[in-house]
């Protein structure tokens, strides 16, 4: 990223190498989830458990759905390998086909491994995932149907979900868009709007611009970043409230380590693909991925997943450690700190430890916890969770966009 907010490194200063992204991508995370491509069905396995047992019949989340077509359009647009278009293809044509409501629009919570509807509520957080993976295979194949569906999901969204009193984006509907409670991202009762769902819809509306540079988009791209600076950023605590009511009143005294590192490079990457001259937005990147190295980086490296009532929740989730490698490593390209890439550096390193899982067959786990064990009801009772290795949530969305940034990032 050779922009003005992403300075290029110094080759002298380097810990990781870009090799080592290249590999990981190859040898690890690409190959185990070409092998859940599910051919008589469509889409992917629902699930692998912790005891690396595929579930042929086990649901499909449209979340993940949509977020394999976008890490397969990725990894086409990187290596040119058309195994992954062919993946990207697949996945294209199962959301399409099977998670798309064909009558009402949008894409559903989930489905059965046939892809018949099991919730068919719409949420926002999914259908900005439709567009986001819409968008990179549109760039990745030229297909212009799904530019025209992510175009077509983008004016869905503004019609039907945007409240232009509140100046935020309702969440949840039903199967025909009549707005409900917002239940399914459980951020607890009274919360209309969460940093989780209008962070995700900056990404998608970001990646849609890169290949559709719409002017009306680029000014919903700038309220979003209106409503981080204003809103959702705590310009004394310097992190990123989760939930709000409807008067973006806080519903809840959570910092998410994880969401906040990812917030302070996805806003910068915002601002690198629109051009968009937003000092404050790039103020509070700096601003938010210091907090977090101030508070919550563990002695082993890692990232803590967040602070809740002032209690630090200790447990290492492995999508919180992928952000950090980036998030940190974007903090030392905006600020020439070095001290953050050595941030970046230990929790790559921690990866390597503690989150890959070792076994033939295995890629990440999924949670760790403080003595570096992976958390499942499966090796202990005290915990209440078998913690899969691939569902409706676990995918290599994450772990694969680290690869993708940190190759891009890295020099020769």
């Amino acid at each position: 990223m050779g922009s003005k907010y992403c300075r290029t490194t110094k080759s002298g200063g380097m810990i990781m190498k870009k090799i080592d992204f290249i590999q990981e991508l190859n040898e690890r995370i690409l190959p185990f989830w070409t092998n859940l491509l599910d051919r008589e069905n469509g889409g992917f396995y629902g699930k692998v458990d912790f005891q690396l047992n595929v579930d042929p019949n086990s649901p499909k989340g449209g979340v993940i759905g949509a977020r394999h077509l976008w890490s397969f359009s990725g990894a086409y647009l990187l290596t040119q390998a058309e195994q992954y278009l062919e993946a990207a293809t697949h996945a294209y044509q199962f959301l399409k086909e099977k998670l798309w409501d064909h009558e009402h629009g949008g894409i559903y919570w989930l489905v059965d491994y046939k892809g018949r509807q099991i919730i068919s509520e719409k949420h926002v957080y999914a259908q900005s995932f439709a567009i986001y993976g819409l968008s990179e295979y549109a760039k990745a194949s030229g297909n212009n149907e799904a530019l025209e569906l992510a175009i077509t999901l983008f004016h869905m969204l503004e019609e039907r979900c945007y409240s232009p009193e509140n100046k935020g984006y309702n969440e949840e509907f039903t199967i025909d868009w009549k707005l409900k409670d917002n239940e399914l991202l459980n951020e607890g009762l009274g919360t209309v709007y969460t940093t989780n769902s209008h962070l995700h819809l900056l990404e998608a509306y970001t990646n849609l611009y890169s290949v559709w540079p719409e002017k009306h988009l680029l000014k919903r791209i700038d309220h979003l970043l209106d409503l981080f600076s204003e809103k959702i950023f705590d310009r004394q605590q310097h992190f990123c409230h989760v939930a709000f009511d409807e008067k973006w009143n806080r519903t809840k005294n959570t910092f998410s380590y994880g969401h906040d590192i990812e917030t302070s490079w996805l806003l910068t990457e915002t601002l690198d693909v629109t051009k968009l001259d937003r000092p404050d937005v790039l103020e509070i990147n700096k601003q938010m991925a210091i907090k977090v190295a101030e508070e919550g980086i563990a002695e082993d490296g890692s990232i803590f997943d967040a602070k809740i009532d002032g209690m630090v929740n200790k447990t290492r989730v492995w999508w919180g450690q992928a952000e950090a490698v980036i998030g940190f490593y974007n903090a030392y390209q905006l600020t020439q700190d070095e001290k953050f890439i050595q941030f970046s550096a230990n929790a790559w390193n921690y990866i390597k430890t503690y989150i890959h899982d070792p076994r033939p067959g295995g890629e990440w786990f999924s949670r760790i916890d403080e003595g570096g064990n992976p958390i499942s009801s499966l090796r202990s009772k005290k915990y209440t969770t078998p913690e899969n290795i691939s569902d409706s949530w676990k995918g290599l969305y994450h772990n694969s966009r680290m690869c993708y940034e940190m190759i891009r990032r890295l020099p020769e």
